[in-house]
């Protein structure tokens, strides 16, 4: 089996104490002040979680796709609240909640079963931090 190869090349912005991480010609950043003001952009823990959010969104997509849906902005609502303990240091827990427009037909628990099963990067977290969450229905369009 071959594996799949990320790389991605990390500079520092000391003007900005950002990190500038550039991967296939896209650039992002991160902030690394020290002081644990970030002002112009995610924390380090931050992105972590919005990255959990965007597997947890691209796995709803091929979800509803699998039965001809498609989600449109309205209709996914993802909020995850991530605690971090500053004695380790470490992030610890991670809660999310999803919902999903009620004029969709599924399952809750499978639903909720295929995101956390084919989330890469639900697996990746799930040894070291502790997730836990739910999946419900909308009752109206955000």
């Amino acid at each position: 089996m071959k594996l799949q190869e990320f790389v991605i090349e990390t500079e520092f912005n000391s003007a900005d104490s950002m990190a500038v991480n550039k991967s296939r010609e896209i650039t992002t950043s991160i902030s690394v002040n020290t002081e644990g003001k970030h002002t112009k952009a995610h924390s380090p823990i931050e992105t972590i979680i919005g990255a959990l959010g965007s597997c947890f969104l691209i796995n709803l997509q091929r979800y509803f796709q699998k039965s001809g849906q498609e989600l449109l902005n309205s209709d996914v609502q993802i909020i995850l609240k991530g605690y971090r303990d500053p004695q380790i240091p470490k992030l610890v827990k991670i809660n999310y909640e999803i919902g999903v427009s009620k004029g969709f037909n599924f399952d809750i628990d499978e639903l909720k079963e295929f995101i956390e099963s084919s989330s890469t990067t639900y697996k990746t977290l799930e040894k070291s931090v502790k997730i836990s969450g739910n999946v419900k229905r909308l009752e109206t369009a955000n």
